[in-house]
């Protein structure tokens, strides 16, 4: 009886870790001061609109395949307002998009 009481209570023990495992949330990811790992990849397009203020720029662009992103239209920030000193409407450039799984950020434009 003795040994049916401890193989009962090892399952229970069991079961109630391997729930617990599912339960909690999976941090590998996440990296110390909140920074999450960046997804990132290129894209080309035309710029509509550049905000030199607000940091933004306007891209009418085709397909970001390492992003799993469809062509469209869409106000990025930029990484450094300073890229944003050559460009002009109308404009083709080529980017570089990162995502955190929130936001969007131009890291690189050209």
């Amino acid at each position: 009886m003795n040994r049916t009481i401890l193989a009962v209570s090892m399952l229970v023990l069991a079961l109630a870790a391997d729930s617990a495992r599912a339960q909690r949330v999976d941090t590998a990811g996440h990296h110390p001061g909140g920074a999450h790992d960046v997804k990132s990849g290129t894209g080309t397009g035309i710029v509509q609109k550049i905000d030199s203020e607000k940091g933004t720029v306007t891209i009418k662009h085709g397909p970001v395949r390492a992003l799993d992103m469809p062509g469209m239209t869409m106000t990025y920030p930029v990484k450094d307002k300073a890229q944003l000193a050559g460009l002009k409407p109308l404009q083709k450039v080529e980017f570089d998009l990162g995502y955190d799984g929130k936001k969007y950020l131009i890291l690189e434009i050209k």
